[in-house]
């Protein structure tokens, strides 16, 4: 798949994830929460970036999380180069309700990473998430782990509803 068709079948997913939404949102009342994050993805080359993006309901048990992220690509010199990455991550939520501490969810999904040398290609992404309690401010810290382009792991903070992850 070239870097042209890998980006129009994403834009095409994301529009039509951006539709969905607000039919589902009337039923659910569950808002799109905003997230920051910063995740390491390791393997080679390793890439240190930040990122935001939204968690859009898809459903009871369902978000879609689209991101947008960039940062640095260390090399095997000790410099680094910009880089970047779009990903969309659909999660399975077990506990949509916040009823316990923690909630843990699944998911899977494509990542689009920039690398310096390397051209743009999709890559299957596979996560597993655990977000905290909400506090008083709003925010939920989230750590996630899993693979996309190599081993990643990340925290981050989601702006979320008292009653829906």
């Amino acid at each position: 798949m070239t870097a042209h068709r890998a980006g129009g079948a994403l834009l095409a997913v994301i529009a039509l994830l951006a539709v969905a939404p607000v039919s589902l949102r009337a039923q659910q009342r569950v808002p799109i929460a905003r997230e920051v994050r910063i995740d390491v993805i390791g393997a080679h080359p390793t890439s240190v970036q930040g990122a935001v993006g939204l968690q859009i309901p898809a459903g009871t048990y369902m978000r879609i999380g689209v991101l947008g992220g960039a940062g640095a690509t260390i090399d095997g010199a000790g410099g680094s180069r910009a880089a970047g990455r779009v990903d969309v991550l659909g999660r399975f939520l077990l506990d949509p309700f916040r009823q316990q501490r923690w909630g843990l969810s699944a998911g899977a999904g494509v990542s689009l990473r920039a690398d310096p040398g390397d051209r743009v290609r999709p890559r299957l992404l596979a996560a597993i998430d655990l977000e905290g309690r909400r506090t008083d401010a709003g925010l939920s810290p989230s750590l996630q782990i899993g693979l996309g382009g190599g081993v990643r792991g990340g925290v981050g903070l989601r702006w979320g509803s008292r009653t829906a992850r």
